[in-house]
């Protein structure tokens, strides 16, 4: 796939995102394109499972499948990088981090600049690789490779971490609409979150707010045993789903 083609894929995922079921004449003409070259891309991102046609339309498959995350990395990109970078100015010097994998966190990494003689642990691989940037002390978790996710996880991974004393985590989620807690797509991220929940001083859950509206199959912790929210301006009703937590940061 040329780069061009990519850059507008993963404009439509956040057009769609951004403005649910769109008609597909209305997305050429908001992307600026003819409706054959749109539908070429529309039949490959189906293809992928990333969307849905139907009858003229066409909208995001919304359903339990996780999509790669360098497409997850173009949506909402602005809000996550500030809800991240005020999240990591909670870190102190000297403490031993865990980073989450997921494009909120990899978005708000240059807020590390300055912080000194920390411990990085994570179990992303494209995070590792731009930590390598900052000059500091770096801990993979091994394990077996999530392909879509770029993310370890299993048993090596989980055993690493009980070995570790972490001062403080940043967690993401895939969603928490219609729950009482936050939740993830795959079965495999839940023994390394709840590893990471009995082995952290402190928890801190970062998301934008299209996560209120999102759902995913799977709760790996209740509202209550997180420390922090960092997320977006929240609407009242949004401040209400999620009351159990202690201390919510509302960034925008």
């Amino acid at each position: 796939m040329t780069k061009k083609k990519e850059e507008r894929q993963n404009r439509i995922c956040e057009i769609l995102l951004k403005n649910g079921k769109m008609k597909i004449k209305d997305l050429a003409a908001q992307l600026k394109v003819t409706p054959e070259t749109l539908r070429t891309d529309l039949n490959t991102m189906e293809l992928a499972g990333l969307i849905i046609k139907e009858h003229g339309y066409t909208r995001l498959q919304m359903g339990f499948n996780e999509s790669p995350v360098s497409l997850r990395n173009q949506t909402n990109q602005e809000k996550k990088r500030k809800a991240m970078s005020y999240a990591l100015s909670l870190i102190k010097d000297g403490e031993v981090v865990f980073i989450d994998s997921g494009s909120t966190a990899y978005s708000g990494l240059p807020a590390l600049i300055g912080k000194k003689d920390l411990v990085i642990v994570t179990n992303s691989l494209p995070l590792a690789n731009e930590c390598t940037k900052f000059n500091m002390k770096i801990i993979m978790l091994g394990g077996f490779v999530f392909n879509n996710g770029m993310r370890t996880y299993g048993n090596f991974a989980t055993e690493i971490l009980d070995h570790l004393q972490i001062d403080i985590a940043f967690m993401g989620t895939d969603g928490f609409k219609d729950s009482l807690g936050f939740t993830t797509l795959n079965e495999n991220e839940m023994g390394l979150k709840r590893h990471l929940i009995d082995r952290s001083k402190k928890l801190v859950v970062v998301c934008d707010h299209s996560k209120f509206e999102t759902r995913a199959p799977i709760s790996f912790c209740k509202f209550k045993e997180i420390d922090i929210l960092v997320t977006n301006s929240l609407t009242d009703e949004q401040r209400k789903m999620v009351e159990d937590i202690p201390t919510i940061y509302e960034i925008d």
